[in-house]
Order: structure tokens, then sequence, then C-alpha cells
């Protein structure tokens, strides 16, 4: 699915939506909301255009905000990732913000987050026994309040995946041997599967390929 003006990029793959919610709309990504989370189209900021996607999620019990790309065509491998993220508001100290999280079946297999107590860039993964495998990506912290580019590869291939990760153009990950549960992706999400996972942010320029 894609609204015009749709943005591109030079990854490979085929394109499962691409969009910088211009039209108004969610432009393919199925929102999924509850309690005091909600998704919804904003001009309050943008990274171009005039229009991004808003995830706002609370404390409060059920509250729920995220995005996710329609299913992926059974089979598919590798996905591509890639959009604009303004995060001016995190959530709470030991918990985080996601950026993409990419699912085999219904399990989450690797995802990147700003960790809220230190704005650090993490990248977890769940290993084929199920265990996570945490690896910190930026020892800086990420400022709130700016646009930030952020890119994710992930090919799902047991024992031997590869996992790219690339925040404001400079590569920061890149593995070929990741041993990560699952050999094929089922989706991308952004923002939070689970409930009272504090943090506002805003997306735009969002491009989502698989192959």
């Amino acid at each position: 699915a894609t609204c015009s003006p749709a943005p591109t990029n030079s990854y490979p793959g085929s394109v499962v939506l691409a969009t910088g919610f211009e039209a108004g709309g969610f432009c393919g990504l199925i929102p999924q909301v509850s309690g005091t989370g909600t998704a919804s189209v904003s001009t309050a900021f943008r990274h171009s255009g005039t229009r991004s996607a808003k995830l706002h999620v609370t404390t409060d019990s059920g509250s729920l905000a995220n995005l996710s790309s329609p299913a992926f065509s059974s089979g598919t491998k590798t996905s591509y990732a890639d959009g604009w993220f303004k995060i001016t508001v995190a959530g709470v100290s030991g918990n985080d913000v996601p950026y993409f999280r990419f699912f085999s079946g219904s399990t989450r297999v690797a995802d990147i987050y700003r960790y809220n107590s230190n704005g650090q860039l993490w990248l977890r993964v769940t290993a084929p026994n199920g265990t996570f495998v945490y690896t910190k990506l930026i020892a800086g912290s990420i400022t709130l309040g700016d646009w930030h580019h952020v890119t994710m590869r992930v090919t799902a291939n047991g024992s031997a995946s590869t996992i790219q990760v690339w925040f404001d153009g400079v590569q920061r990950y890149s593995s070929s041997s990741v041993s990560m549960l699952g050999s094929s992706l089922s989706k991308v999400q952004l923002g939070a599967e689970h409930n009272r996972q504090k943090g506002d942010e805003y997306i735009d320029d969002v491009v989502i390929k698989r192959s």
C-alpha cells in the first residue's frame, strides 16, 4: 500500500508499504490501540510534507498504541524497515520506546529501541531457545524532540540470521551470524505490543520492504 507522495529508498525487496502520511490516513499500516493509547495522523510535527503519525501511550492499565505492516506473504525471509522517528516523551526508567519490531509468526524476534533510563540505542534478539540477547548500539543519549533516521534489516535464518541497523545514516550493527529464533518473517511493527509502555513518538516517511 502506498500513499502519494510515497517515500522511496534504494534497499532491495518488494515494497509492502510506503507512506509519509500526507493523505491523512495510515496508508496500509494497521493501527492497534486500547485504553488511553492513541494512534493518529498529526500536523504538529513532520519530517517532510505536512503530516506524520503519532503514537501516544501512558502508564494507565490497558494503554496501547502501535502500527503494523500487513502480514508478509508466506516464505518471507528478509525485510528492510526504514523511517524517521521523533520521540518527544520518554517512558518510565527501565523501559523503552520502540522503533522497529520484527516478528516471526506471533513471536517478536528482533527489535531496536531507545532505552528510557539513559537514551541509549539497543538491539534485542530472541534466541532460538527463547531467551533475549541485548546489544548496545549507541552509548550516548538519543536526543528527545529531534527527528532521527532509523533503518533495520532482518533476514531470518535460525542460527545464521542477518541483522543490520543504521541510525542517522551511520551503520551501527551488521552481522550475518546472529542466532535468532525463526526462519521466516511475518510483519514489522512500529511501537510496542505491550500495554503501559509509555511514550510519545512521531513517525514519518516509512518504507517497509520484503523479499
